[in-house]
């Protein structure tokens, strides 16, 4: 049972996951939210881009239509018309074609911001061969893919009909109208059908957007075992960890060890806490505290001491404040210095030395 529990991907992915899925290419892009953002585009194109475009379009072919006995026919003036006619009209759907352009290239960057990937081109021949594209074909995700287009086509396609139908049927009434006036009709109608879509896909985005999120992240999920091996990965073994810090420790209390032998006195608790002091007035403005330590550190602070026949003087309150507020190799605080000083100036007196 507890082997099913650690099967289970019910973590979430790390943050080492979710960078590796990203250079991989693999990332949530919803592409009902991209086709929307194209949405956006061919509404700013019908609104602001195509009236001008049309109206320069209809001047430069007006010649063909008004006036097709004013092109000369010598020498290159067909061909100069021509290039003229292209022109514009190359010109005319570059500017459509490269806001089109822009607006697919921004519903993907949107969601996935500044990327690029390598292993996306590099050729893979298992997406050629037969088995493993059908296998692809009629899997889980590629039904769920059909079944949304189908949906949304539908949805759409209705959406569309009751829009264009009153349309339809006012359509027999500008028999004989204006042309301009049939246009500016006609393209105030696109840019309702396109707005009225454009509400609709966006719930269809919207939804879209949760949906793609929601499975990529349940892709990556991992199991507790994962996530713990990542973590080792990263951080080291726990054990290794442990046995540096103890070498680390030892040897920071050999060195500490090895400074006791330069202390003045040893303030002791008197069992339980022992702190090495040192005070050389030429040098130092405070005295600083050279080593100390709890239980059997303590104990060895004061074995060393009486090796080196160093005073030890009993001050419980002092041994615990000045082994919880000052660090080795630091001088003491200012509140202390009127303890410390009547314990240096007794051992003093005891060594015959002045203070």
């Amino acid at each position: 049972m507890a082997e099913e529990d650690q099967d289970q991907k019910t973590e979430s992915p790390t943050g080492k996951r979710l960078g590796e899925a990203r250079d991989r290419g693999q990332l949530p892009i919803s592409r009902e939210m991209a086709n929307w953002i194209l949405f956006v585009g061919i509404l700013i194109v019908t609104s602001f881009a195509a009236p001008p475009m049309a109206s320069q379009l209809v001047s430069t072919l007006r010649v063909f239509l008004e006036m097709p006995d004013a092109i000369s026919l010598e020498g290159f003036g067909l061909q100069t018309v021509f290039y003229h006619t292209m022109l514009h009209v190359g010109l005319a759907t570059l500017i459509i074609f490269a806001i089109l352009a822009a607006a697919a290239v921004l519903g993907t960057m949107i969601q996935t911001g500044l990327f690029a990937s390598v292993e996306l081109i590099q050729i893979n021949f298992e997406r050629v061969l037969f088995l493993p594209g059908l296998k692809r074909l009629f899997s889980t995700t590629a039904l769920v893919e059909l079944g949304k287009s189908f949906g949304k086509l539908i949805v759409l396609g209705t959406m569309t009909f009751f829009v264009l139908l009153p349309i339809v049927q006012e359509l027999p009434q500008f028999a004989g109208r204006d042309l301009i006036d049939t246009m500016h009709y006609m393209h105030h109608q696109a840019i309702h059908l396109i707005i009225m879509l454009m509400i609709v896909f966006s719930f269809i985005a919207i939804g879209d957007l949760i949906f793609q999120r929601y499975s990529y992240y349940k892709s990556l999920r991992m199991t507790k075992t994962e996530v713990k091996d990542e973590y080792r990965q990263q951080e080291g073994d726990p054990l290794i960890k442990n046995r540096l810090r103890q070498i680390r420790i030892e040897k920071a209390r050999k060195r500490m060890m090895a400074q006791v032998p330069k202390a003045d006195v040893i303030v002791t608790n008197p069992t339980h806490y022992a702190i090495a002091l040192k005070y050389d007035n030429t040098k130092m403005s405070a005295p600083v505290v050279l080593a100390k330590g709890i239980n059997r550190v303590a104990d060895r602070i004061r074995d060393v001491a009486d090796e080196h026949e160093i005073p030890l003087v009993s001050n419980p309150p002092l041994a615990r404040a000045l082994y919880e507020t000052v660090e080795i190799d630091q001088e003491i605080p200012t509140q202390h210095y009127r303890a410390v000083a009547e314990v240096i100036s007794f051992v003093y007196k005891l060594k015959k030395r002045k203070f």
